[in-house]
């Protein structure tokens, strides 16, 4: 069968569930939702990260393929192989035997979880780089190619080795740019300096070994934490000077395309344009300070409130949630301690709950589609028709679902339901029951069995659910969290879908949800 006939075949008897996903993944997408992606620096590795994603996600494979290729001509075999082994060695081996590897597994580690995250739906607002992780960022933006990503990493890293900077480090200090600074000022060496201000309660110095162990000593006794880092560089510190140099004429005829996301760098202090040289740019990264903590504030403040870290660990996510004072949803996506790819899957989860990927852990619409019913098809002619097709298919999709609703194409009422379509209707919800089937209990015996429901979900005592309580404000559930909830409270009472332009926040309370559930005729 081939693909037309294929797609001839479901357009006669389109798949209920299948079309489901399709809408909750790629239709339905809560447009009051923006998400930044962040892409860590030094660090953020551990042994078992790669043959997570490996093991897991059919779609890291080639990337990495694409990388190690690239990466083995200018780092050799034995730097490469530790990309596919199936336990590299973890930070601190690294760090000491092979800094060139982990400098290419880190930037590996992020690319192949942008990946991932594309291949299930992910289309972010902004990209966002530290140090490092500006190149996994440009490239995630398409500006360059995996491959050519992995030549400039090890250019990077070969500028530097070549550069011979004698005995430099990095360190984090527990206190604000300006005390950091005076401390600095203290000691008085010019070629030592801020590198990294992340947020009030974290600076990152950079600079002579023998400066910041005077430093160290000084924070001592002042009792603020001070901490040598995983790096093998001192970065962003003018000791790289003769290093950038060496870098930017490394990889000068690398090909930039234009960009396809925004990214806005915290070293630069704006977003990337396509008429900026950005290896020119990149190899300025060496001596120049990274303001996190600005961009995301400022980021913040245009409305981003998801933060996505593609990598290893969680370190950006915590000092996004130190920097950010309004609320906002962070999503690690690989952490060693609970397995990464679990982590991984449960961060698609919780994006998929706001619409930002495809419902469903286990793949986008796209290979749902070819896998339940285009499985003979070859991959390679599936992916070339989904490319040019797809925007149409997905169109047809929502279509014949609200036509096997018996839905019209019109504004539902806000009271309609909860459960994440864009269209109720009294024929059907989208767990399958009909609606109004049986009358609800007595309001106050709902409010203590929702009660009963988010407490289980939560882990709170059930007793500090009271109805007028505020689920955000007074108790912490997010956004991200509630939107959770919601579609379980609409599982477990059967409500028909909620309308799209129906936000999670306006049911802020259990009193709020029940009189919901009671207007929408959901039964017990």
């Amino acid at each position: 069968m081939n693909t037309v006939s294929s797609v001839k075949e479901m357009r006669r008897d389109p798949p209920v569930q299948l079309i489901t996903q399709m809408i909750m993944g790629e239709v339905c997408v809560m447009p009051e939702t923006s998400i930044a992606v962040l892409f860590p620096g030094q660090g953020a590795f551990y042994g078992r990260a790669l043959a997570d994603l490996r093991d897991e996600f059919p779609e890291v494979g080639p990337v990495l393929a694409e990388i190690g290729d690239a990466a083995r001509p200018l780092l050799g075999d034995r730097a490469v192989d530790q990309l596919f082994a199936t336990r590299t060695p973890d930070t601190e081996q690294l760090l000491r035997e092979a800094p060139e590897a982990l400098q290419l597994a880190i930037y590996a580690v992020s690319t192949a979880t942008y990946a991932v995250l594309r291949a299930r739906g992910l289309r972010p607002n902004v990209l966002i780089g530290h140090s490092l992780g500006e190149i996994a960022a440009l490239v995630a933006a398409g500006a360059f190619t995996p491959a050519e990503g992995a030549e400039i990493v090890c250019h990077r890293s070969i500028a530097l080795r070549e550069a011979g900077l004698g005995d430099a480090y990095m360190a984090a200090i527990g206190t604000d740019a300006d005390r950091a600074q005076r401390l600095v000022d203290l000691v008085g060496d010019p070629l030592t300096g801020i590198a990294v201000e992340n947020h009030a309660g974290q600076t990152v110095l950079s600079g002579r070994a023998e400066t910041l162990d005077t430093i160290g000593r000084l924070a001592a006794v002042l009792k603020i934490d001070f901490a040598r880092l995983k790096s093998p560089y001192a970065f962003h510190s003018p000791l790289l000077g003769p290093a950038a140099e060496k870098f930017a004429a490394r990889i000068a005829d690398i090909r930039q395309r234009p960009l396809e996301t925004t990214v806005h760098s915290p070293i630069i202090g704006r977003a990337y344009e396509d008429g900026d040289r950005l290896t020119e740019l990149l190899a300025g990264h060496f001596t120049a300070r990274v303001r996190f903590g600005d961009t995301v504030r400022e980021l913040a403040g245009t409305g981003v409130s998801v933060f996505v870290e593609s990598g290893a660990l969680d370190a950006l996510s915590r000092i996004t949630g130190r920097i950010v004072e309004s609320p906002v949803t962070t999503v690690p996506t690989l952490l060693p301690e609970a397995g990464g790819a679990a982590v991984l899957r449960q961060a698609l989860d919780r994006l998929a709950s706001v619409g930002a990927v495809a419902a469903g852990a286990g793949g986008s619409s796209a290979d749902q589609l070819r896998a339940a019913l285009l499985s003979d098809v070859p991959a390679e002619d599936f992916e070339a028709f989904w490319n040019g097709r797809g925007v149409e298919v997905r169109a047809f999709a929502r279509e014949a679902y609200l036509t096997y609703l018996g839905a019209k194409e019109e504004e539902p009422s806000v009271g309609a339901s909860l459960n994440g379509s864009a269209n109720g209707s009294a024929n059907g919800s989208l767990n399958g029951s009909a609606n109004g089937s049986v009358a609800v209990v007595d309001r106050d015996t709902l409010v203590r069995q929702l009660a009963d429901i988010y407490a289980e979900a939560l882990e709170y005592p059930a007793e500090v659910f009271e109805e007028a309580t505020d689920l955000e404000a007074e108790l912490g559930v997010d956004s991200v969290k509630q939107t959770e909830l919601l579609v379980r409270v609409g599982n477990r009472y059967e409500l028909p879908p909620r309308p799209s332009d129906v936000r999670p926040a306006a049911y802020n309370t259990l009193g709020k949800i029940a009189d919901l559930i009671i207007a929408s005729g959901g039964s017990v």
